[in-house]
């Protein structure tokens, strides 16, 4: 039986990059639905595609067909793509079959609560990072995501769940753990001065819901994570709470397949 929200996000799925966990999506998305579904960036990997360091595989195309299904059964699926995604900003306003491509959108709570929906990118643009540090840490990351393979391979054989190495690290790591703070206080400031209760975005791979103080107001600032590494994503409870739902099982598609890519 499946568990129907009254809205729900995802972001970073990075479909066409080596780290995507197309297999895993879909057995969520096989479980849990909603009456309006946002997919807010990030969703394919152009940029991996493009520079030839990405593989579309037979689970991605699997997902994009349950994204297909998904939008003619699902009330409203909204897309607003991200940094890894942006050319198709330029479909804003436009229609992919049944899902609507929007720049950034406005969705409303049911206690009516205005939240600003974007991928996020744009926020990272107010925080001074050293260019050197940024690429040093970037490739760090990746590396880690193919260690995580390999850690989750053998966790999966013993039947435990999905554990994430990289943001084991980032969590304990100083520098990294400043930046994405900084990334959330820019992002509640600048939600605040646009007027809204909240934002939901993606961009960092870090899942979280915070609230903030922010001129004289209360701001929720949350994010949906990823599903390269903490496979998480946001939903809005029928009351018109947010939460967290993270989704570290390993259903037996998914064993195949991380079977398959480490052998």
């Amino acid at each position: 039986m499946s568990n129907r929200y009254r809205a729900l996000w995802i972001s970073d799925v990075h479909l066409g990059s080596r780290d995507s966990e197309p297999q895993r999506l879909a057995d969520f998305l096989a479980q849990n639905t909603a009456d309006t579904v946002y997919l807010v960036g990030d969703i394919f990997d152009m940029k991996a595609l493009s520079q030839g360091k990405g593989s579309w595989c037979e689970a991605s195309s699997v997902l994009l067909g349950m994204l297909s299904e998904l939008s003619s059964c699902t009330r409203d699926v909204i897309y607003v793509p991200g940094n890894h995604d942006a050319p198709m900003r330029s479909w804003a306003g436009k229609r992919l079959g049944n899902i609507r491509v929007e720049r950034e959108c406005t969705h409303t709570t049911a206690d009516g609560k205005r939240f600003w929906v974007t991928h996020g990118d744009q926020f990272e643009h107010h925080i001074e990072i050293n260019p050197v540090s940024y690429h040093i840490g970037d490739n760090v990351y990746y590396l880690m995501l193919r260690l995580n393979r390999w850690i989750n391979f053998w966790r999966s054989r013993f039947d435990l769940p999905w554990w994430s190495l990289a943001n084991h690290v980032k969590n304990r790591v100083n520098a990294a753990r400043k930046m994405m703070n900084r990334f959330e206080e820019v992002a509640i400031r600048e939600t605040g001065r646009r007027g809204f209760d909240g934002v939901i975005c993606g961009h960092i791979h870090r899942a979280g819901i915070r609230h903030s103080a922010a001129q004289e107001s209360a701001v929720t600032y949350a994010n949906c994570g990823d599903w390269v590494d903490s496979m998480t994503a946001v939903v809005e409870e029928r009351s018109g709470a947010l939460d967290i739902l993270h989704w570290h099982r390993t259903p037996k598609i998914a064993r195949i397949m991380t079977e398959a890519v480490a052998a």
